[in-house]
């Protein structure tokens, strides 16, 4: 254990200068959200699901299956998708369940190997071809590396923790990442970051540990009080940078027991992704202000500019019914509060989100 500490420790205890710039930036995006966080019960339930729809998409497509968000969504209505194959469906479910369970009870999910190995058999409940492994660290040997067109590994990217290390390696991970979280050692994001990529190195069970990591992401990041991971998709944003994730890891990885170990690669992914979820939590956090501001009429030519950026007066009319009167009052009320400006003169004239 002394050892493992030692080499997570030096990991962590002199980050570059732009990632305390980027923490502090993280945190004080955090700050607004949580102390303008003002809204309604029923915005915050469709918030919420509007997420778990699409991390459970993403999380599932990152991994190689095919349901799109709107078939997901079918799948958490309990309708069934007959067009893919079981797999996809059954990786789908587990995920909406496990990460809904996350949501809602993180405070009540320690970090402990219990709580991952419960997490994992939560993740894989309908997947037939896991059924013997599920909840159980690996018995045989497993690989990451880069999908051939026949479905096959075409090129590993790095060895994994041999089946027989793994107890021991898990446990020492848990109780260093414990032990740091309890005694303020690091900032959390850098301990999370920690525990991530050493989870992935060390790809404890023969499958899902990809979608299990961005679980325990998530349930890690809301024990750590960031409670913006509900609002916007984590694993939305991974997916649109995969090729990204993938090189960000195998960077950090291939260092490991060298003499250059370092997560600087995958810090740098990482802390990138938080922040930018962070910022789309607090856009949602200024429009649900704004609407609590406009009348009825004036949020909905406020969301019809939102939406395409860019609209004269007319355009607002067609595109949303509303009499020109009251669009060029929800223009001007737009304008005092600062969300659009206007360009132009006479019919030239047109209004552009700020």
């Amino acid at each position: 254990m002394q050892e493992k500490q030692a080499i997570f420790d030096h990991r962590l205890r002199t980050p570059e200068p732009h990632i305390v710039a980027l923490l502090a930036e993280i945190d004080g995006i955090r700050g607004e959200f949580k102390s303008g966080l003002r809204m309604t019960p029923q915005a915050i339930t469709n918030l919420k699901r509007s997420t778990l729809v699409t991390s459970a998409g993403a999380s599932t497509r990152i991994e190689g299956a095919k349901l799109t968000d709107e078939e997901v969504q079918k799948i958490m209505q309990g309708l069934a998708v007959s067009k893919f194959a079981d797999r996809d469906s059954q990786e789908v479910q587990g995920y909406l369940e496990t990460l809904q369970n996350v949501f809602d009870s993180y405070q009540t999910l320690p970090l402990r190997e219990s709580t991952i190995q419960s997490l994992h058999k939560e993740l894989l409940k309908y997947s037939t071809k896991d059924e013997r492994q599920r909840g159980a660290y690996k018995k045989k040997e497993n690989t990451v590396g880069v999908l051939g067109p026949d479905g096959q590994i075409a090129r590993i990217m790095f060895e994994t923790t041999p089946a027989y290390l793994t107890p021991k390696e898990m446990q020492e991970l848990v109780e260093w990442t414990g032990d740091a979280f309890d005694n303020n050692r690091f900032h959390p994001l850098l301990i999370i970051a920690n525990f991530i990529v050493e989870f992935l190195k060390i790809h404890p069970f023969e499958d899902g540990n990809g979608r299990l990591s961005r679980v325990l992401t998530n349930l890690l990041l809301l024990r750590a009080g960031y409670q913006f991971v509900q609002y916007v998709s984590h694993e939305q944003l991974v997916e649109k940078r995969k090729d990204e994730y993938y090189i960000a890891l195998r960077k950090s990885q291939e260092t490991f027991k060298t003499e250059h170990d370092t997560i600087s690669p995958w810090l740098n992914f990482f802390l990138a992704v938080i922040k930018e979820q962070a910022t789309k939590a607090l856009v949602y956090l200024e429009e649900e202000k704004v609407e609590d501001t406009l009348s009825p009429k004036q949020y909905e030519v406020w969301k019809f500019i939102s939406g395409i950026g860019e609209a004269s007066p007319s355009d607002v009319v067609k595109g949303t019914g509303i009499l020109m009167p009251t669009v060029r009052q929800g223009l001007d009320r737009l304008i005092e509060l600062g969300k659009v400006k206007r360009i132009g003169r006479g019919r030239g004239t047109r209004y552009v989100k700020l």
